[in-house]
């Protein structure tokens, strides 16, 4: 991401974005993005993603030997089963989710 000002407008584009030599031209000015700086959840989300990718590529034994499994074909899945498994976390949650009265929306018994 760039971010890039001029006076006190700021706007923030993606670093492949087509409209950067146009901002450049029309007198805006490129400014540093601050790194966020890691704390703990950062370190234990890192660490987290480094165990589930060395376990995804760990040697997988097929019980005729050593050797890798057929799945593993030497890519990484790790992140590919993340997302997957993320996005059913999300599926169950979104079912399972009950749905609140906070006595803003009309019902029937409402009326009567």
């Amino acid at each position: 991401m760039k971010t890039f000002t001029k006076g006190t407008l700021t706007t923030t584009v993606d670093d492949d974005d087509r409209r950067i030599p146009q901002y450049l031209a029309n007198g805006w000015k490129e400014a540093p993005n601050p790194e966020k700086p890691k704390d703990d959840a950062d370190k234990r989300i890192d660490k987290a993603i480094g165990e589930a990718n060395e376990s995804e590529n760990a040697p997988k034994t097929n019980g005729k030997g050593g050797g890798k499994g057929k799945s593993s074909k030497g890519k990484n899945s790790a992140p590919d089963k993340k997302v997957n498994d993320a996005v059913d976390a999300s599926k169950n949650a979104e079912s399972e989710r009950e749905v609140v009265d906070d006595g803003l929306i009309k019902t029937e018994a409402a009326k009567k």
